[in-house]
C-alpha cells in the first residue's frame, strides 16, 4: 500500500552500502520535503520492508556486498510488485542488460548532483518535476 493513498508523506527507502552516499542522498531528499528511511546493505531493506512498511519508492544502489540491488529488488517485489524503484549506480550497463519494468524504474547515474536525484525521484513518483506534497 503506497503512503499517498493515504494522504500521508511520501516515503522513501535509500538502500546504500557506501554510508558518505547514502548520508548524502538521504539529506537532499530529507531537505525536498520526502520521509526518508535507509538502510545500509540489501538484506535489512527485505527485513524492513517484511511487515507492510508504506513505502512510494525504493531508492537502491546497483552494486553492494552480499546482495545486490537487483536480486534485492527482484525479492522486495515478489511481495511488492508495483513498487517503483530508482537505481543509483555507476554501472548502467548492468540495468540495461537485464529485462526490467521501465514504467516502474528508473536511474541516476554516479556521481550525481543534487538536482539530478531530485528530479528523478519526482519524475518517477509523480511523472512530472514538482515538490512531494507536505505533511
Amino acid at each position: 500500500m503506497s503512503a499517498q493513498k493515504n494522504a500521508g508523506p511520501t516515503v522513501l527507502l535509500v538502500v546504500d552500502d557506501e554510508a558518505p552516499v547514502l548520508a548524502l542522498e538521504c539529506r537532499i531528499l530529507e531537505l525536498a520535503g520526502y520521509r526518508v528511511l535507509q538502510s545500509s546493505d540489501g538484506f535489512d531493506a527485505i527485513a524492513r520492508l517484511a511487515d507492510g512498511t508504506p513505502l512510494d519508492l525504493l531508492i537502491a544502489d546497483l552494486n553492494m556486498p552480499g546482495i545486490d540491488g537487483m536480486e534485492m529488488v527482484n525479492r522486495i517485489r515478489a511481495t511488492r510488485p508495483d513498487l517503483k524503484v530508482l537505481f543509483v549506480t555507476g554501472h548502467v550497463d548492468r540495468l540495461i542488460e537485464a529485462p526490467r519494468q521501465w514504467d516502474l524504474e528508473a536511474f541516476v547515474e554516479k556521481p550525481f548532483t543534487p538536482g539530478s536525484l531530485r528530479e528523478a525521484v519526482s519524475l518517477l513518483l509523480y511523472g512530472t518535476l514538482k515538490k512531494p506534497p507536505q505533511s
